[in-house]
């Protein structure tokens, strides 16, 4: 071996820290020292900060009745977006404009039902997120249902309960029907609240008895400001704080309504078994001058 770099070379030189007959050159012992000596210089350095990292993680074991889980979206999984009669959403129209294909297909989680829940079983997790599709159920965004849609949950359902998996249901993540906005100018009117009941319920009397854990919507502000106020996301409208505070009023209004008596879910002791919060992610506003707050209508 002419540059010494070799086999041979390799052989030549004992390690310290390998047993005989290794082909792997290890670094020298001082060497090993000086860097772990260094290294925990470094960490002694950060350390001392305020808020050392290692402070954000859980040395601690998990309480009983910890919910582990996997979770998906809508639009972001099912694809299929025309497909057994399913309406476009804004998602679909908004996407379009920049990519033909946008989320069509996705991980067209729609066709391949068996395939994406045996994933959790493999995972060996217990409990599944995943959002139901406005536009698919009703695909004018109002009555009548759609029996593809209605069969096509149903059948997920129906697979969870098989596999043991308790599903955790949100009710909107994002995918608004076409319709509701072009007709209604989407969450920027008070009319929309209805029409989510109306939505909700019809999940409700199909979907309620097998179902105990109920999302309304997924991140109301993000729907909100980047929806109707800054126009980054669908359905990109760009009506800044007014409008952004009006859609919020709107899909507030959401929670404080309540299933009428007829969205029955299967069960004799109420409309339906389960809880219904709402995951947010929002930032806590101070009043920079003022002791009042202005209303924005």
């Amino acid at each position: 071996d002419k540059g010494g770099c070799g086999a041979g070379a390799r052989r030549s030189h004992a390690s310290p820290l390998r047993p005989p007959g290794s082909m792997t050159p290890a670094a020298p012992l001082p060497l090993l020292l000086l860097c772990l000596l260094s290294g925990a210089g470094t960490w002694a350095r950060f350390a001392r900060l305020p808020y050392p990292e290692d402070e954000l993680f859980l040395y601690d074991t998990f309480p009983a009745g910890f919910l582990w889980g996997a979770g998906s979206a809508a639009y972001q999984a099912e694809g299929g977006w025309r497909q057994d009669g399913k309406g476009a959403s804004v998602w679909d129209t908004f996407a379009h404009r920049a990519a033909p294909a946008g989320g069509d297909v996705a991980s067209d989680s729609y066709n391949n039902l068996f395939r994406d829940t045996e994933g959790l079983r493999r995972l060996g997790v217990s409990h599944y997120r995943f959002s139901l599709s406005w536009a698919r159920l009703l695909p004018n965004g109002t009555a009548p249902p759609s029996p593809a849609g209605l069969a096509h949950y149903g059948r997920l359902l129906a697979r969870l309960r098989q596999l043991g998996v308790q599903p955790v249901v949100t009710l909107y993540h994002w995918d608004l029907p076409q319709r509701l906005q072009d007709a209604y100018g989407g969450w920027a009117s008070p009319a929309l609240a209805e029409l989510f009941r109306d939505y909700a319920e019809l999940c409700f009397r199909h979907f309620g008895g097998q179902v105990r854990y109920w999302l309304t919507m997924d991140n109301p502000y993000v729907v909100a400001w980047h929806g109707y106020a800054t126009g980054w996301l669908p359905p990109g409208v760009k009506g800044g704080p007014p409008l952004g505070y009006r859609a919020a009023h709107n899909l507030l209004r959401v929670r404080a309504g309540r299933p009428r008596a007829g969205a029955r879910g299967g069960n004799a002791s109420g409309w339906m078994d389960g809880w219904v919060p709402t995951p947010s992610r929002a930032a806590w506003i101070n009043i920079l001058h003022g002791d009042g707050v202005e209303c924005i209508g």
